[in-house]
């Protein structure tokens, strides 16, 4: 890992706070529930597995892991040590995505969630906003349920800037999630939209189209339709691109087979990111460390990615203008100052 690495500002869009719990964290709370985490949580030797044999093996754990958040304190101790991370890296500000409508299922408070997340994730020295997704495969009514949601998480204060959806992206046709793109325009938020992931390149266009997607997450089949691809490099759609989470699910073989390289160099709006950190066995410095080594990165395309990112986050103009201000200092005391 280079030091340029560590001292580079960083903003992460695809992350999701669920997925930021260790193994530590996970077996700590099923224990303060007096609970026996081998018996409620699928470890191997303690820790999650290195590879996943389907992306609903994953699911299971994922979701066996946010059943020991059973309270607000367990929340807020997740909120907390997730922000934590963040500004351990040199995360100046990330948007994670968090499912609500889980917690809403698993009897949690409403007000007393949005409480919890507010406060445990200020104080920490980085900039954490939420993006509260619905279910996919969950049908429609987790869209209904998730914008009901985030209309209270708002109105309690709850730092949120975007809805997505996320899911299995081959299963409930997307065209049945309009409601999310309507409750964002209404409510001023993002809209960031899984696909291209597990499934097709139609599914990206599909989610542009049909949803007016904001954001893709992942977005990596994209390589296989060049025609589509052209077309999201000419809009410059931002991809959400998490490398080491689409070989731990094996969507692509190795990370020396991952498309970034190639989206890179076509121009695509190309963004890095870790998905589920722990769960994939890394950080968003490793993540950057991966497309550094995969195409060849330098200096001023680290410093690119960076504001890449800010462009396409959904935070306030001001916000940006900061965020956009400290990489490029940091990319003037690195290298120097950048070409006209």
């Amino acid at each position: 890992m280079t030091p340029e690495l560590s001292s580079l500002p960083k903003v992460e869009l695809h992350v999701h706070l669920e997925g930021s719990i260790s193994a530590e964290t996970a077996t700590e709370l099923s224990q303060r529930h007096g609970e026996d985490p081998q018996s409620v949580l699928p470890l191997v030797e303690g820790r999650y597995p290195a590879r996943f044999a389907t992306f609903q093996e994953f699911v299971d754990l994922y979701l066996a892991v946010t059943r020991q958040v059973r309270t607000p304190d367990d929340l807020a101790t997740v909120a907390a040590a997730f922000a934590q991370q963040q500004a351990a890296q040199n995360v100046l500000y990330t948007e994670a995505t968090f499912t609500a409508a889980t917690l809403d299922d698993f009897g949690m408070d409403t007000g007393a969630m949005w409480a919890a997340l507010r406060d445990g994730l200020s104080g920490h020295g980085t900039d954490v906003r939420l993006l509260v997704d619905a279910v996919r495969n969950m049908g429609p009514r987790s869209g209904h349920r998730t914008i009901a949601l985030v209309e209270t998480g708002l109105e309690a204060g709850a730092p949120i800037v975007g809805l997505g959806l996320a899911g299995d992206e081959n299963s409930v046709p997307v065209r049945e999630f309009t409601m999310l793109r309507e409750a964002a325009d209404r409510l001023e938020l993002g809209l960031a939209v899984h696909a291209g992931e597990t499934g097709p390149a139609s599914n990206i266009r599909e989610a542009l189209d049909q949803i007016g997607a904001d954001r893709i997450g992942h977005g990596v089949a994209a390589v296989h339709d060049p025609e589509l691809l052209e077309r999201l490099v000419v809009e410059q759609v931002v991809l959400e691109v998490c490398p080491s989470s689409n070989v731990v699910l094996q969507v692509v073989a190795d990370l020396d087979a991952h498309p970034f390289p190639e989206l890179w160099r076509r121009g695509a709006n190309v963004t890095i990111n870790s998905d589920d950190p722990p769960f994939f066995a890394t950080t968003l410095t490793e993540e950057l460390a991966h497309a550094v080594r995969l195409a060849d990165l330098g200096i001023r395309d680290l410093a690119e990615l960076q504001r890449r990112a800010a462009r396409g986050a959904f935070c306030e103009d001001e916000v940006r203008r900061t965020l956009l201000a400290r990489i490029d200092a940091w990319e003037r005391d690195t290298v120097g100052a950048p070409p006209p």
